[in-house]
């Protein structure tokens, strides 16, 4: 039976490529590499080729993710040429990047003690200063209790940081009230009794460029003489977006600000990876490598970051799913593991890769380290408040 027979539209298949025009000699296009079977008039060909370019992603996820465990090994076989075996770094870090913490979001959740909007009427409506330190010194242990359950859990601290001032300036500015002192603090309740919602909401102090106190948009407003008015106008609801997020971010939960940094931290990624590439270009000076060399570097080196801490979300998440104390124990020793070999790791990389004495590898090392660990947590913070800007 001939090949034609066997294929009922074989006899449809196209003389030159649908693509590119090009004149066909086989199943493929020369010129583009388009196959000769169109998958939207045969079911067979759509369910060949979806299958087909699985298996083939698949493999190079397979490949890349086996080989990112040696330190520095995919970089240096990506920079010596052999790029069809991995997927490239740029499209991994983007879709790793938004998938970790897209997951740190969901799995990661602080419980603070339930510290929200009313969490301190119990310290508002306490009689004697032993009450309110005894209410106090309550929701602090909530809060230990949930960084402890946190362990290593990135992004959790701060949050409950946060928690923690707000206990502790409700609870000194009721002590001063107790005593019959002025609260320390503007916008304490004026009375033990009094409701949340009639506390004064605070206002932005700013004090730069010539503006003194309290921000206010028509009274006190921001105002750069060498701007154009439109400019200022824009600035000032910027502003008045900051005052309003920020109040209903302060009244808000421990976990609350973790969701929120979450969602900041890819932004200042993409920010700084490029940042962390010249800082290797610097470093590495007389190496020979052009910046785009190591930039392939800076971003390999994020990715086996990224894979490491959606694996200490998933290892904190579990963890609170355990109830056995030997299993809880067990997961937060993976989790301290994990956060070891993270900068154990970028070291043998940049070891490896640049093959300088450790001496001075450790020295770059420890210099590059110190200055993107900073720059990345403004950075974070810069684009949290960039986020509170918008209505």
């Amino acid at each position: 039976m001939s090949k034609q027979a066997a294929d009922p539209v074989a006899h449809d298949a196209p003389t030159r490529c649908e693509n590119c025009a090009a004149t066909l000699h086989g199943e493929f296009c020369h010129a583009c590499g388009q196959s000769v079977h169109n998958p939207i008039r045969h079911l067979g060909h759509a369910v060949e080729e979806f299958f087909e370019a699985f298996w083939h992603l698949d493999g190079r996820v397979f490949r890349t993710l086996r080989d990112l465990w040696s330190p520095g090994k995919v970089a240096i076989n990506y920079l010596a040429g052999h790029r069809a075996r991995y997927i490239a770094p740029l499209r991994m870090f983007v879709v790793l990047s938004v998938l970790t913490f897209f997951v740190g979001a969901v799995v990661v959740h602080v419980d603070d003690g339930g510290i929200d909007t009313n969490a301190v009427e119990g310290i508002a409506s306490a009689t004697t200063v032993a009450e309110v330190e005894r209410v106090r010194d309550g929701l602090l242990a909530g809060i230990e209790q949930a960084r402890i359950e946190a362990g290593n859990t990135p992004g959790v601290d701060p949050a409950l940081v946060v928690a923690e001032v707000r206990i502790q300036s409700a609870a000194a500015n009721r002590i001063l009230e107790l005593e019959g002192k002025p609260p320390v603090q503007a916008g304490a309740d004026a009375d033990a009794g009094s409701a949340p919602a009639a506390r004064t909401p605070r206002r932005l102090q700013l004090n730069m460029l010539g503006h003194r106190g309290e921000w206010h948009p028509t009274d006190n407003p921001f105002i750069v003489g060498w701007w154009p008015g439109f400019a200022n106008d824009w600035l000032n609801r910027k502003l008045g977006n900051l005052e309003k997020n920020m109040q209903s971010l302060g009244d808000g939960s421990a976990d609350r600000w973790v969701q929120e940094m979450m969602a900041a931290a890819p932004s200042a990624l993409f920010l700084l990876v490029p940042v962390f590439a010249l800082l290797l270009r610097i470093a590495y000076l007389f190496t020979g490598r052009v910046y785009l060399e190591h930039l392939v570097v800076a971003l390999y080196s994020h990715i086996f970051l990224l894979i490491m801490l959606t694996l200490a979300f998933v290892l904190s998440a579990a963890n609170s799913w355990v109830a056995s104390t030997a299993g809880s124990l067990a997961l937060r020793a993976c989790s301290a593991a994990v956060m070891v070999w993270m900068p154990l790791y970028l070291l043998l990389m940049q070891k490896r890769v640049y093959g300088q004495a450790w001496w001075l590898t450790l020295l770059k090392y420890l210099v590059i380290g110190t200055i993107y660990f900073m720059m990345l947590l403004v950075a974070t913070m810069l684009v949290f408040l960039a986020r509170l800007t918008t209505a």
